[in-house]
């Protein structure tokens, strides 16, 4: 039969205001004037919640004062004013040091569930946890979790570390380190740090590295990833990575950039796919254009993939021109343009453009230069095209082949056999003596 302990009446003087003596039960207790045992089905109201366990202890410090530490052991069930729970198999209150310290089962795990008005559960083999009072209650202000950690945060993120710290302060938070591993849906990071902000719906990592499912372009590839911080917005899903960025996409290719890269996701037929990459800073660009030339694009400015129009654009300031390292050529511009076709969810690069004030060399040797106001790539049929706006001429010089072009378009063709090269629309193979001077101005190596 279940004893109930009108405390109140009995022992007026040994309980604290923490505690509500009309809720107290167990089916068996004794009291030797210092300690208070209760066995079997014991619940406990306490300040800080609604306590149940197998078994529980009271003690305090002299006889006359309130109890100071409660021990529970069996089934420790703690329903948190807020309505987080704690499930453990003992835990040990000091309520002088408004601490505890919480142990699981063998081969079982510590759970802190519904934190945080439900965003936040955690779990863990060792736990310490942290009170303040806050009027005549007592609430959780911090837990120390260790070993094999796992925090859930909303219904989409599960977080393991080796040790998280979970503050309930003004501004909440979780932080975990070191070994973090961070999963949503077929998402994979890895992290030596991690801070999540549930009140701004925000997550901090510290040097991750990883993969995002799945690519702008493909659905069975990834976007993989590394950076020195990435934090990650919820509403709307962005992901900004900082610092020594580097991201490779099988569609796009490789991107690294000094200061940051965002990532927007979108969700389409119930998963998170990639809709935009945005570069801020000197950004490079290792595309595969499917052509096996080499092709590097180098900015300082802005670049940015649209999934949606598929288009890449690259800007950069007129203090900073656009280059371009095309096989054996280098280019300089002030804008690019790299656009797709779409088959399903597979994209294939249709054309490259640059515009504005092109400038074309030689890498390996000063044996070509050309100007143009627009550049085109067409990778099918590796295809250059230069061509010059309304009233303007595509200068085009190459001292081995001993040519001097200037005509409204110059088309440069791949073949097995080398290039061809052909001049269209008003067509001459001399250059004026403006045109000559212009040349020797923009390249020094130019003869004539």
């Amino acid at each position: 039969m279940k004893h109930y302990l009108l405390l109140s009446l009995l022992f007026p003087l040994f309980l604290s205001a923490e505690i509500n003596t009309s809720s107290i039960s167990s089916n068996k207790a004794s009291y030797d004037g210092n300690t208070l045992v209760l066995n079997g089905a014991v619940k406990l109201q306490h300040a800080l919640g609604q306590m149940e366990s197998g078994n529980a202890r009271l003690l305090r410090d002299e006889e006359g004062s309130p109890f100071t530490s409660i021990h529970l052991r069996d089934d420790v069930l703690i329903t948190l004013k807020n309505r987080g729970k704690i499930f453990c198999a003992r835990a040990d209150f000091d309520f002088n040091g408004l601490k505890g310290k919480l142990s699981p089962k063998i081969g079982e795990m510590i759970r802190f569930d519904n934190l945080q008005a439900g965003l936040l559960s955690l779990a863990s083999k060792e736990a310490e946890i942290e009170f303040i009072r806050d009027s005549n209650a007592l609430k959780v202000s911090k837990i120390e979790a260790h070993d094999s950690v796992q925090v859930q945060y909303g219904k989409d993120f599960l977080l393991t570390a080796d040790s998280a710290t979970y503050s309930n302060t003004k501004t909440p938070y979780v932080w975990a380190s070191p070994h973090c591993v961070l999963t949503h849906y077929d998402d994979h990071i890895e992290a030596e740090r991690v801070e999540i902000l549930p009140d701004s719906a925000k997550m901090i990592l510290t040097t991750p590295t990883g993969k995002l499912m799945p690519s702008a372009f493909s659905e069975s590839e990834s976007v993989q990833f590394s950076c020195n911080k990435l934090i990650w917005e919820q509403a709307p899903q962005i992901l900004t990575l900082k610092g020594n960025v580097s991201v490779h996409d099988h569609g796009v290719g490789d991107i690294h950039c000094d200061d940051e890269v965002e990532l927007r996701q979108k969700q389409e037929d119930g998963k998170w796919i990639l809709s935009s990459i945005t570069a801020k800073g000197k950004t490079e660009l290792k595309s595969n254009l499917n052509d096996g030339l080499q092709h590097l694009l180098v900015c300082y400015g802005q670049m940015q993939l649209d999934q949606d129009r598929l288009v890449l654009t690259l800007e950069s300031p007129p203090e900073e021109p656009l280059e371009y390292f095309h096989d054996k050529m280098k280019l300089r511009a002030d804008q690019a343009q790299l656009k797709y076709t779409s088959v399903g969810r597979s994209i294939t690069p249709q054309k490259l453009l640059l515009f504005g004030n092109i400038q074309l060399t030689s890498i390996e040797e000063a044996l070509r230069c050309a100007v143009a106001d627009q550049f085109a790539y067409f990778p099918e049929e590796k295809k250059i095209v230069l061509s010059a706006q309304d009233g303007n001429h595509v200068l085009f010089w190459d001292q081995q082949q001993e040519l001097s072009i200037c005509a409204k378009e110059i088309h440069i063709t791949h073949t097995d056999n080398g290039e061809k090269i052909k001049g269209v629309g008003n067509v001459r193979f001399a250059f004026s003596n403006v045109e000559n001077t212009l040349l020797k101005k923009l390249f020094p190596f130019y003869q004539q």
